[in-house]
């Protein structure tokens, strides 16, 4: 592969072209800038036979071209290059590296636990950071293995520490003599299923009860005869139907990225380069308490419109969100039926029949007396 580079010719301009071409050396795109000197591009491998036959000439490298140009300047660099590359590197590692573990809680015994079970999954000062998955697995692992003594543990990233905030699990297994409770119904349902752990459970799967009705009594019955009273505990589960409406906009925006990018500093919370993009996503190299690299993705939002099927979807799925919030994992949806719906070029109306198995089951405590005015 053929390489070129600029030369620089001074005196003796004419006389160093008819020696070029008496010799066959192709010279391209010469530049005169004056009588008595020129820049010329030539083969690399015809600079030597030059300067041997144009001795009478002061000839030099002007520049190097193509590849051998950019090994130049990388190693004119090279020491510059190399020391960003290490402070890149080392800050990458420190940013990865924890230097503290914050356990949070009231309770010395409970905090010890807890950082010797992260320690036991190689979480501890000067270990490098775990990714999301591998925390959730922590996590779930240390729950499990002490499902008697905590409720729940979060684990937090800020900078280079970890904040574990926890709660204990508080057992309490001891019903007091003096209480007494029943489970009755909330909400008209169909119960499907009755998980009882103590009472008398008083209704079947496939029942139909309304709200307030007894689901599990208190009162502990042998032969028809109330021998005694217990505090009533259990879920009762049923179908419970719903009639909802929901309106949305079927306008909305979306992001379309430009294809711009470029990146971006800060050091100690102060960007270097002002602002150039009015709207735009970044994405984190590095992140750090006081550095972090960044590169900067330019969008713009344009307006689009949900089709009539998209917006049934949309509205289908809004519903789905909406009880999920309200069951607050205490059931679930199995159906959805559309009755209704009213399409225009704004919004869509939708009136939706849902169906949910949900605990319908409720709680109550009561005195001795509530009890016995029930049995009489």
């Amino acid at each position: 592969m053929n390489k070129f580079i600029l030369i620089e010719v001074n005196n003796n301009i004419k006389k160093f072209l008819e020696k070029c071409n008496k010799y066959n050396i192709e010279l391209f795109n010469i530049n005169y800038i004056n009588k008595d000197k020129i820049i010329v591009k030539i083969n690399k491998n015809d600079y030597k036979i030059i300067k041997r036959y144009n001795y009478y000439s002061d000839i030099n490298i002007y520049k190097s071209l193509g590849i051998d140009n950019i090994k130049e300047k990388i190693f004119k660099l090279k020491y510059f290059i190399l020391l960003f590359l290490v402070c890149i590197i080392s800050m990458y590692v420190v940013s990865n590296i924890i230097f503290k573990i914050n356990v949070i809680h009231s309770n010395k015994h409970i905090r010890e636990l807890v950082k010797e079970e992260l320690e036991n999954y190689g979480i501890k000062k000067y270990s490098l950071k775990k990714d999301f998955n591998k925390l959730e697995e922590i996590k779930k692992n240390i729950l499990e293995n002490n499902k008697d003594k905590l409720e729940w543990i979060s684990i937090t990233n800020i900078g280079m520490t970890y904040v574990v905030r926890v709660e204990e699990r508080i057992i309490d297994n001891i019903i007091k003599e003096d209480e007494y409770c029943n489970v009755i119904s909330t909400k008209e349902a169909l119960i499907t299923n009755i998980y009882s752990t103590s009472g008398d459970i008083l209704v079947n799967v496939n029942d139909i009860v309304k709200p307030n009705d007894l689901l599990i009594s208190g009162n502990l019955v042998l032969n028809e005869e109330v021998k005694g009273y217990t505090c009533a505990n259990g879920v009762v589960l049923g179908k419970v139907w719903y009639n909802t409406n929901i309106s949305l906009k079927r306008e909305y925006l979306k992001k379309e990225y430009t294809g711009k990018t470029r990146f971006n500093f800060t050091i100690n919370n102060k960007v270097l380069r002002s602002n150039k993009y009015n709207k735009y996503d970044k994405k984190y190299i590095i992140k750090t308490k006081f550095f972090t690299l960044y590169k900067e993705r330019e969008y713009i939002e344009k307006k689009y419109k949900y089709t009539e099927s998209e917006s049934i979807k949309k509205a289908l799925l809004e519903i789905d969100n909406k009880f999920k919030l309200k069951l607050n994992d205490n059931g679930k949806v199995l159906s959805k039926k559309i009755l209704n719906k009213e399409i225009n070029d704004n919004e869509i109306n939708i009136e939706v029949f849902v169906i949910t198995e949900e605990n319908i089951g409720k709680k109550i405590k009561l005195n001795i007396e509530d009890i016995n005015n029930e049995t009489n």
